[in-house]
């Protein structure tokens, strides 16, 4: 099914107009207009906040697979149990880069027992760059929990979508919280400084708990 279909299930199961989704998500009606009709892929921002404005099951929005709404799919495989998570496209780890792309690039086989909470709170990125070396490297996998709370993401490393665009870096909290500092690992790589003007415009997509070493 198109994610423009997608879009339009949402509206008829929330009783919302693509006018009144637009004002609750602080989104231009024409952009809405353009992921419905297909013209446009919606990027990863507008995702991230309708699933967590509506509790909307983002695999469902991203992939089509699964049910609207979060629920706890699960398969069997002896005795453990996996749930499957889609890998969207690179984030970086050095310079920002754009992610426009909904469809996923691959998926994921999750035990149960390593992630904790709601499954359906997760996706995972392919890491694009060398900036977090040597803990994160080109290719690995990275898997996020979505938060949009700068205090929990203090000292974490985060998803972090700058300018428009995103990037993979460790969060560093300052002034009580009105700038934030993006860190890369790598000393070739120069931090981000998010003053109290910048960090308006700034969305923090969700915090890093895992990266899978692509061999």
């Amino acid at each position: 099914m198109p994610f423009g279909k997608r879009m339009k299930e949402v509206l008829k199961k929330l009783e919302l107009t693509q006018i009144s989704l637009a004002e609750k998500l602080g989104i231009s009606n024409v952009v809405i207009n353009r992921y419905i009709k297909g013209k446009t892929n919606p990027n990863y921002d507008f995702l991230n906040k309708l699933a967590t404005t509506f509790n909307i099951n983002i695999t469902w929005l991203i992939t089509g697979e699964g049910p609207m709404f979060p629920t706890r799919n699960i398969k069997s495989v002896g005795n453990r149990e996996y749930f499957y998570l889609p890998i969207l496209d690179g984030v970086s780890c050095g310079s920002p880069q754009e992610i426009d792309s909904a469809e996923p690039l691959d998926h994921i086989m999750m035990d149960t027992n390593s992630l904790s909470g709601d499954f359906n709170s997760y996706f995972a990125f392919y890491a694009s760059g060398d900036s977090m070396e040597p803990y994160i490297s080109n290719g690995d996998v990275v898997i996020i929990k979505q938060c949009d709370n700068w205090v929990a993401a203090d000292e974490r490393i985060c998803v972090v979508r700058v300018e428009g665009e995103v990037t993979l870096k460790k969060v560093k909290s300052f002034a009580d919280g009105k700038e934030i500092l993006l860190q890369p690992f790598n000393k070739d790589y120069d931090p981000i400084l998010l003053d109290r003007y910048t960090l308006r415009e700034s969305l923090l997509v969700g915090i890093a708990v895992m990266s899978v070493r692509n061999l």
